[in-house]
């Protein structure tokens, strides 16, 4: 049973997202890694972090660093992926970047508020997909897809080498010149970032709101522009048919 008003973190640990991955993503890319690791030796030099396509092998217990806020009525979750490259299938090097910060968000809604559900925005390249739970829950100008849960827990689907985050594996993927799209697939490694939760305050990283390599590489999950409101504006929830 969901208790917002004992234990916090272990609230949060009910929503953790489930990420399954590309069948080629070893070959391709890479998966998640450790973000600390990263930062104690390239924190002070980031010229010296170079392309990385590693590790080729997804580790169970790799880190997801979490975040939340409390709101009377609503709690927000971030959860979030390090990856050391971002290699999108495009040619020419399009789109693609040294370092990659992915994230799910989870808004909850107590029984309480007004229209009460649970909310999750995945990010996908500079914008996010949304899905709700109930389906007719959604925010004002947003059309979400259907979550596929394992209780609280949202199933996502990773796009090849870019990272992308999709909440099915036959959901419409981002295309340049619609010609080049993220790619999903089923039947490859997945993970249950449960396993490797860790609070983000707790990371040597925490205070850090720079760019984590070149220029072109993402903001960290502190950089003002990784706000709580990056995904979405914080509006209240409405129901389908509410919507005009």
């Amino acid at each position: 049973m969901l208790d917002p008003d004992g234990d916090l973190e272990a609230f949060v640990r009910n929503f953790a997202p489930i990420l399954h991955f590309h069948p080629e993503e070893g070959e391709y890319c890479c998966f998640p890694s450790d973000a600390e690791e990263v930062y104690a030796r390239f924190g002070l030099e980031w010229g010296r972090f170079q392309e990385d396509l590693s590790p080729d092998e997804l580790d169970p217990t790799a880190p997801c660093y979490y975040e939340f806020w409390r709101e009377p009525d609503m709690i927000q979750m971030k959860f979030w992926f390090w990856y050391n490259y971002d290699r999108f299938p495009a040619p020419f090097g399009l789109g693609r970047h040294i370092g990659d910060w992915e994230h799910v968000e989870v808004r909850w809604y107590s029984p309480e508020s007004a229209n009460p559900g649970t909310l999750w925005l995945l990010s996908n390249h500079l914008k996010a997909r949304l899905s709700t739970e109930p389906s007719t829950l959604t925010l004002p100008g947003w059309v979400p897809e259907t979550p596929l849960l394992d209780r609280l827990q949202i199933h996502v689907w990773v796009a090849l080498g870019s990272h992308a985050n999709y909440p099915s594996p036959d959901s419409r993927p981002k295309c340049y010149l619609r010609v080049w799209c993220d790619r999903m697939k089923d039947g490859g490694p997945v993970w249950n970032t449960v396993n490797g939760l860790k609070s983000l305050d707790t990371t040597n990283f925490a205070a850090f709101i720079g760019r984590w390599g070149t220029k072109k590489s993402p903001r960290g999950p502190r950089n003002p522009y990784n706000s709580r409101t990056r995904n979405a504006p914080l509006a209240r929830p409405v129901h389908l048919q509410e919507r005009d």
